[in-house]
């Protein structure tokens, strides 16, 4: 095949398709105002449907918010508790060392007066 004949080649390729396309927008008639409603009642229907399943996506999404935030609010709770149970605790004890530091100290001073008289 020689040069000529690749051009004609692809110059007719473009004719049949646009030959093809003005048979096909002559075939087709002016959309009825029955079809045009359908079409646009069909389009609100897939709208509606996309959006009822974001809502719905939207629901679950902030049921699993509410249990994580009261989840949380348990813990920091329960924590709070924990940490004033054992402040508490830990004051109990500093008193009870403490009482048995002054108990220790006066026992030293008073056997040590002893061991002065005794000596």
């Amino acid at each position: 095949m020689n040069v000529e004949q690749k051009l004609s080649v692809s110059d007719s390729v473009p004719e049949s398709i646009e030959g093809d396309i003005r048979a096909l927008v002559r075939s087709n008639k002016l959309p009825s105002a029955a079809g045009l409603c359908d079409d646009i009642l069909a389009a609100a229907a897939t709208s509606i449907a996309d959006i009822e399943k974001l809502i719905e996506e939207l629901q679950i999404a902030r049921d699993y918010l509410k249990a994580e935030g009261d989840r949380v609010h348990r813990l920091t709770t329960r924590y709070a508790h924990l940490t004033q149970t054992a402040s508490a605790s830990v004051k109990i004890i500093s008193e009870s060392l403490g009482k048995w530091h002054v108990r220790d100290s006066s026992y030293k001073i008073h056997a040590a007066g002893s061991e002065a008289v005794s000596g």
